[in-house]
Order: structure tokens, then C-alpha cells, then sequence
């Protein structure tokens, strides 16, 4: 009998190929929130820092500086705003990503399970064809025995 051959293979290979792309890909987008999350904190902290400031100096501070403090503070605010959309539009992104990997896994899983299938009624057949040719052989041995 010749060796085991999975007649899918280069399916089962282009599944997990289309795996591990989806997993870089989800790897990246996640990096990318990373990044947007820690960007708006940074923007949060500097408005908080900004209002501190603000208040703190307030009472020394005149009418037309405070206005300055509240135009830029309100320009952060419009940063931060803005800073929340792209992580809510990375968060799906994100989202639609994990779901193309899900369906990458259990399709190559899916391959992999054909393949295991086969390999078991392989052996199956092997070990069949074996007996076959002992039993083969025992009758012979038996048949020239007498």
C-alpha cells in the first residue's frame, strides 16, 4: 500500500495560511487601539492639566487669557471627541477582524479534522490488507503442510 496521501492538503495548507494572515491582521488593529486608547488618555490628562491650570491661576488671570484657556481647552475637547471616533471605528474594525478569524479557524479545523478522518481509515485499510496477506500466508503454510 503506498503512503498516506491527504488529497486536500493544499486546501488544509491555504486554510491555515489565511489563518495566520487574519491572526497579523488582528495583531496589527489591536496594536493600533493600543495606541488610539493611549492617545486619548494623554489628550484627557492634558485637559484635566489645562482646567487645573486654569482654575488655579483664575483669580490672577485676566478676562481675555481665561477666554484663550477656554478656546484651546475646547479645542482639546474637539481632539478628544474626534480621538473617540477613530477608536469606536477601530474597535469594529477590530471586531469584523475577529470574526474573519473565527471562521479561518474552524474552516481550517474543519480540513483538519478530513484529514485526520482519512488518516484513521488509512491505517484501517493497512492494518486490513495486513491481515489479508497473513492470512494469505497462513493458508499457504497450511495448504503445503499437507
Amino acid at each position: 500500500m503506498m503512503n498516506f496521501n491527504f488529497k486536500l492538503e493544499k486546501v488544509l495548507k491555504y486554510k491555515k495560511t489565511i489563518e495566520n494572515y487574519k491572526k497579523n491582521q488582528y495583531g496589527t488593529v489591536q496594536r493600533r487601539l493600543n495606541n488610539e486608547e493611549d492617545k486619548l488618555r494623554t489628550f484627557n490628562q492634558y485637559k484635566n492639566n489645562l482646567k487645573n491650570e486654569k482654575n488655579l491661576s483664575a483669580t490672577k488671570t485676566k478676562v481675555g487669557d481665561l477666554m484663550m484657556y477656554n478656546n484651546y481647552i475646547n479645542h482639546v475637547a474637539t481632539k478628544i471627541k474626534f480621538q473617540e471616533e477613530v477608536i469606536t471605528e477601530t474597535k469594529e474594525e477590530l471586531e469584523e477582524i475577529k470574526e474573519e478569524l473565527i471562521i479561518a479557524l474552524k474552516e481550517k479545523k474543519i480540513f483538519e479534522k478530513l484529514k485526520e478522518n482519512e488518516y484513521k481509515e488509512y491505517l484501517y485499510q493497512l492494518k486490513k490488507q495486513e491481515e489479508k496477506q497473513i492470512d494469505t500466508l497462513v493458508s499457504y503454510k497450511t495448504s503445503a503442510h499437507q
